[in-house]
């Protein structure tokens, strides 16, 4: 089998390959150190340039990573300025590190070896259209998981396949509003991302509900300016309502419904790259989502068909990649710490914000404040150049691309494309077609960053809250990490060096590292639950990132919210207050629970009640009512109140558009019929 991947390596992809590293030739020596830019110059552009014939082989069976690894030194040397030069003999170098690759064992990442049938070819391989991100094939999933009219899968993705059997994985899933990252740990214990059917690292958090059953992914976004009817899109922003802000194909969906679908497509990618019916999962989560939106993830992972062992926070998670990479992780100790490192994490995501200080010290990771935006990201920055566009239009035709829904989706498409351009170069060019007419439109990087500055001094105005609320001082901050693909913007690197003082640390992948901080805590679980022996790998204190309190009557009769764990407090905290009825004879007491810092309870988020009714009668005024608030590390809650001198307790705790268990089985048999 070997032979035949190094026949394909000699006949086509090895071409593909010399041809993207071109693109590290001039880059500075230093630049051998930056995965992120090796990943993004060469790993990434020579992957895509692949047939689909070769794509849907998938990675191990390439042994890309392992070719990838050693390319850089082999290929390159440094001129005396400190430049890199590609070797005369490059090609031949190439031929030789893929033949010593390919005779060095096979070391499969998880379960066992990953079969294979592909003849050999000695010309290009034909393109063939690229794999969607649907329910995986019969022979990895029950018929039962198989949308009507799925065409069976080829015969070389057949052979791909392993059956899948029981599995101690455990999965990160980082759930983004506009990018979804699937990671595991592989038999060496590193975090790996794991490719869609696309052979993508991300996957767009798009889903289009088609004839044949919901698509998530590329081609649903692909399909967007053609369907704007049927497709949902950054529904993450939306989780905790009742319902998704607009009907998709007729129906009003849940958040969560619409979410599960999105991780059910992730969940059933890594069952097909790792062969292996794997049901654990830790998702992600942004660290300034309240309580219902913590609740709600988890009742989205619940319809996925994933045990959900946890949430954790978005930059928590990017902390702990960013201890991993750094060796912090090391359990022989070789990156040993002489004090604490204080670790500011920028996440700006595609449509949230978060801004976290976390404190590294060996092995132990301690949230000190967070705070941030549900409603900013990248989107916010892509309407930006949409309403530029618009405007130009507008001026050129008298005709308003954005009330033809179809328009609409696809300047949202072209302006995320020329957002990603203007990190890269100075001018972007984006295209507008509606109502038959047609406009070529550029925006300049100026253009850009004058329209959305408003929008990154949100960011900036956080950044400076959360260092005051930490008590530290820039002085005291080690590192300003950057995470969240839209922290690629050069204007955030700019304001963040002017405002620290301090070069931005670009070395975790921005799109990944989420996924993969998740993947390590998924393990670090998993290994808790099988009581495996000797001391764990790391430890996290989080924080909560709204107070809590509960809504009360103040002697003047005026209704105040009283706060028992204030925000920023190191999580699990449980408290007891004790609180007085307000009338004689009272025959029920509601324990009205709101998150938000405010005093008036109308300027807060109520999270839920908890009702004590069936009091005995003649109960005076002013008895005792003890109230008990267990607030746990993943920011979930608990509740229980008891009246003294009574057997009225309750611990039932009713949150705002929760769904029961019956909601939840009714949405389940919904997501069923879809796929029967």
């Amino acid at each position: 089998m070997n032979e035949t991947i190094l026949e394909i390596y000699r006949s086509i992809a090895n071409r593909l390959i010399l041809q993207a590293a071109q693109g590290l030739r001039g880059q500075a020596k230093s630049s051998l150190d930056d995965f992120e830019l090796f990943r993004r110059t060469l790993i990434e552009p020579a992957w895509n340039q692949l047939p689909g014939t070769l794509k849907s082989m998938g990675r191990d069976a390439l042994r890309w990573e392992d070719v990838m690894r050693d390319l850089v030194v082999e290929l390159f040397v440094a001129r005396p300025d400190g430049k890199l030069v590609m070797r005369g003999d490059a090609a031949e170098q190439l031929d030789r590190l893929v033949e010593r690759v390919m005779a060095a064992p096979v070391v499969p990442s998880a379960g066992q070896p990953v079969a294979m049938a592909m003849p050999v070819m000695a010309a290009p391989i034909a393109p063939v259209a690229p794999l969607v991100a649907r329910p995986v094939a019969a022979s990895v999933a029950g018929p039962s998981e198989l949308w009507p009219g799925t065409p069976a899968p080829k015969p070389v993705m057949a052979a791909l396949i392993t059956p899948p059997t029981a599995s101690p994985i455990a999965l990160g899933i980082d759930l983004g509003t506009t990018y979804s990252v699937v990671a595991y740990l592989d038999s060496a214990g590193r975090p790996t991302t794991i490719t869609n059917a696309a052979g993508d690292l991300i996957t767009p958090s798009v889903v289009l509900f088609d004839d044949e059953g919901p698509v998530v992914g590329k081609e649903a976004s692909m399909a967007a300016p053609m369907e704007p009817d049927r497709i949902a899109v950054c529904v993450k922003r939306d989780m905790g309502a009742k319902e998704y802000r607009k009907p998709v194909n007729g129906v009003r969906l849940p958040p969560e419904v619409i979410s599960s679908i999105i991780l059910k497509s992730l969940l059933n990618d890594a069952r097909r790259r790792l062969g292996k019916d794997i049901a654990k999962a830790v998702i992600t989560v942004p660290a300034y989502f309240d309580e219902l939106r913590r609740r709600a993830t988890i009742d989205a992972g619940r319809l996925a068909g994933i045990e959900v062992l946890d949430i954790i926070n978005e930059p928590t998670a990017a902390a702990l990649a960013f201890g991993y990479q750094s060796g912090f992780l090391d359990p022989t100790g070789k990156a040993k710490l002489d004090r604490p490192m204080n670790v500011l994490v920028y996440d700006l995501g595609g449509g949230t914000f978060d801004v976290t200080i976390v404190e590294i010290h060996g092995n132990s990771f301690k949230a000190l404040a967070t705070d941030g935006d549900v409603s900013l990201g990248g989107k916010d920055f892509d309407e930006a150049i949409v309403e530029m566009a618009a405007s130009k239009f507008y001026e050129q035709h008298r005709e308003d691309p954005r009330k033809n829904l179809s328009c609409f989706m696809e300047m949202w498409n072209a302006a995320e494309a020329a957002k990603k351009t203007l990190s890269e170069r100075a001018k972007a060019t984006l295209y507008v077609n509606c109502a038959g007419k047609r406009l070529k439109v550029d925006v300049t990087r100026d253009e850009f960053e004058e329209s959305t500055g408003p929008l990154l001094a949100r960011t900036r105005t956080t950044t400076e809250i959360v260092l005051r609320q930490s008590g530290l001082t820039w002085g005291q901050i080690d590192r300003v990490l950057l995470v969240g693909g839209s922290s690629r913007m050069p204007m955030v690197g700019a304001m963040l060096r002017e405002l620290s003082g301090k070069e931005p640390d670009r070395t975790i992948s921005p799109d990944e590292a989420v996924a993969h901080g998740a993947a390590l805590y998924a393990s670090l679980l998993m290994k808790k639950a099988a009581v495996q022996s000797g001391p764990p790998a790391f430890s996290i204190t989080n924080i909560n990132s709204h107070s809590l309190g509960i809504v009360g009557v103040d002697t003047t009769g005026r209704m105040r919210n009283q706060i028992l764990i204030p925000k920023n407090s190191p999580l699990p905290r449980t408290i007891t207050k004790v609180f007085k009825t307000n009338k004689p004879n009272q025959a029920a007491v509601l324990i009205r629970v709101v998150e938000g810092e405010s005093e008036r309870p109308d300027a807060c988020i109520q999270v839920g009640v908890c009702k004590i009714d069936n009091l005995p009668p003649n109960l005076p005024q002013g008895t005792p009512v003890q109230v008990s608030y267990a607030y746990h590390e993943n920011g979930q809650l608990e509740v229980t109140g008891q009246v003294a001198g009574t057997d009225a307790v309750r611990t039932l705790f009713q949150r705002e558009n929760q769904r029961e268990d019956e909601q939840i089985a009714k949405w389940s048999g919904y997501l069923d019929s879809m796929r029967d």
